[in-house]
């Protein structure tokens, strides 16, 4: 359960927190091609790092939101994970179930949270 409340509060931060660009975010976005892989730099109040966005391409090394990189390592995990849920689920019955849908349910809507925002390039 606590695996479910924190993939709904990643999504409900990351929706509500990262929608709007500051002013002075003019050279360094999701996207924006780095050097220095692991290097950080804050832009107003966001915070980006030198790696990898797993949603911008070409693959390279480019300025990514750190919530990004924070947000789609706990998908991966969930989305791993979520097999092993489903055994335990069917063990609870129609509970079970309604649990297992509202988890898919919020594993969906961070993964769509990360595209359309917090990995977008432009961001």
């Amino acid at each position: 359960m606590k695996k479910i409340m924190s993939l709904i509060a990643v999504s409900a931060l990351l929706g509500f927190g990262i929608s709007a660009a500051p002013a002075n975010a003019v050279t360094i976005k999701n996207g924006v091609n780095c050097s220095k892989a692991g290097a950080t730099t804050k832009v107003g109040t966001k915070t980006y790092r030198c790696a990898k966005n797993p949603y911008v391409k070409p693959t390279r090394t480019t300025w990514t939101l750190r919530g990004c990189l924070t947000a789609y390592a706990m998908w991966k995990d969930a989305k791993e994970q979520y097999a092993d849920w489903i055994d335990l689920a069917k063990l609870a019955g129609a509970e079970g179930q309604k649990t297992m849908d509202e988890l898919q349910t919020s594993i969906t809507e961070l993964e769509a949270t990360m595209k359309d925002i917090a990995c977008k390039r432009g961001a």
